[in-house]
């Protein structure tokens, strides 16, 4: 079984793009999902700053062919400090984190950032991929291999017209839009105006709110309106995915070994024991 894959973009930076991916990847975990939130904002890489990891290989260093995948791997369990050990028992929410640095920005090709979306989606219910601003190659990769993408703006009339031109270059690119997400909304916010300018459905309205830069708020300020917000898209994108976990608990894939390993396996085989549930049920 194969999970599903959902890129989170944007046109305009600072429009909640990365709060976004990992609120939805919590409330998915939340839900009983196994999720992988990944940093494919190779220019301006920040989900690794917003879960607390700072060291350690990342998705560059595997775009760069330096190190294997599943050494970029950073589970984040509910309880506790981000770990490259991964937890006994799920769901599981783990994070792929880029890197800030401009060399490892030259040194990565976005080209090969398609077949780690799909090597993950072989091993997890849904694999959210956080893009970067603007219109540009590397961006159009994740867009063009996902199997849906959800917009993120805020009411800002150029944030809006950035959405547009990313729904633009979504189309360009072969990919498919879900819907859009409103963050920073108040309660002036027309958001039937919205969606008639964005020309695609609002799937979700996520409000100011003042737990904004403590992440996840899905779990940190769970009785929020903005944690709602995002357990209500999940619970849609999850309808819509039918990710079929019993489907993936009953797969044949190969148990985690306890055993270091020194090949070059494949990412599903890595990952099959961590993200395997049978054993837990």
């Amino acid at each position: 079984m194969s999970g599903h894959v959902y890129a989170v973009a944007g046109g305009k930076g600072g429009v909640g793009k990365t709060t976004s991916a990992i609120n939805l990847g919590a409330a998915l975990r939340a839900a009983g999902h196994d999720t992988i939130v990944v940093d494919a904002d190779l220019a301006m890489a920040n989900l690794g700053s917003m879960v607390d990891v700072r060291s350690g290989p990342t998705l560059h260093d595997v775009l760069a062919s330096e190190a294997a995948l599943h050494e970029a791997l950073v589970w984040l369990p509910e309880d506790g400090s981000p770990t490259r050990s991964p937890p006994d028992e799920g769901p599981h929410l783990v994070a792929v984190p880029g890197s800030r640095s401009l060399d490892a920005f030259a040194d990565a090709d976005p080209d090969a950032l398609g077949g780690v979306l799909r090597s993950l989606a072989d091993a997890a219910d849904f694999v959210l991929c956080d893009t970067g601003a603007g219109l540009s190659h590397e961006n159009a990769v994740p867009l063009g291999v996902a199997d849906g993408v959800v917009v993120v703006t805020t009411p800002d009339p150029v944030a809006v017209a950035d959405a547009r031109k990313t729904i633009d270059f979504t189309a360009r690119a072969g990919g498919t839009i879900v819907g859009a997400v409103v963050t920073h909304a108040g309660e002036e916010t027309d958001v039937s105006a919205l969606a008639d300018e964005l020309g695609i459905e609002i799937l979700a309205v996520v409000p100011e709110t003042d737990a904004a830069g403590d992440e996840p708020l899905v779990e940190i300020a769970s009785e929020s309106y903005a944690a709602d917000a995002y357990e209500r898209l999940a619970a849609t994108l999850a309808d819509r995915g039918d990710p079929g976990t019993g489907a993936f608990a009953e797969s044949n894939l190969v148990s985690r070994s306890t055993e270091p390993e020194t090949d070059d396996a494949t990412v599903v085989e890595r990952l099959s024991g961590v993200f395997d549930r049978s054993e837990n049920d």
